[in-house]
């Protein structure tokens, strides 16, 4: 049935979810990004389900892994809904439980507003609190190079008590 799941924008695992979650945990954040990417609403139950039922198997990944899927998924257009869902599910919270989604639903709003191309190290500092140390430590986590975890860090010091594009910067 995969043509008809493409036409139908619909995406799911082949055969069980949960088995297929087992042969490889990193599948989980895939199907996040797949959803993203390609998927329409309502989304799989039974995928989402699994997801979040083994939610936990993440922390045996390696944590690069875990951020470079994490940085592919903020790097889609519209990310948002799927990291909201992410964290309805409690997936979110095992990978990146300092998350605060509503930060960046308003910061993809702002940048579609304005026709800003997507920018995976922005939107992720904007799902981080205005703490440049714990921005590091996520950086370090992820595995992030030096230039990027610098660049997390600067993002992450933001001025969020200043107005306009002022504080921003």
């Amino acid at each position: 049935g995969g043509l008809d799941d493409l036409k139908a924008r619909r995406v799911r695992f082949i055969g069980d979810a949960r088995e297929r979650i087992r042969e490889d945990h990193l599948r989980i954040l895939r199907y996040f990004r797949f959803q993203a990417r390609f998927g329409s609403q309502p989304a799989d139950t039974e995928a989402e389900t699994a997801c979040s039922e083994l939610a936990a198997t993440l922390k045996g990944l390696s944590r690069e892994r875990i951020g470079m899927e994490m940085l592919n998924l903020l790097g889609l257009p519209d990310p948002a809904p799927t990291v909201a869902r992410m964290a309805e599910l409690g997936v979110l919270a095992v990978v990146l439980p300092e998350a605060d989604v509503a930060a960046l639903a308003a910061l993809v709003t702002q940048e579609q507003k304005r026709g800003v191309a997507p920018d995976p190290f922005r939107r992720l500092a904007a799902l981080l609190p205005a703490d440049a140390p714990l921005a590091e430590q996520v950086a370090s986590r992820f595995r992030l190079s030096g230039a990027q975890k610098k660049r997390l860090a600067t993002a992450a010091g933001r001025n969020e008590e200043a107005a306009g594009p002022r504080g921003l910067a």
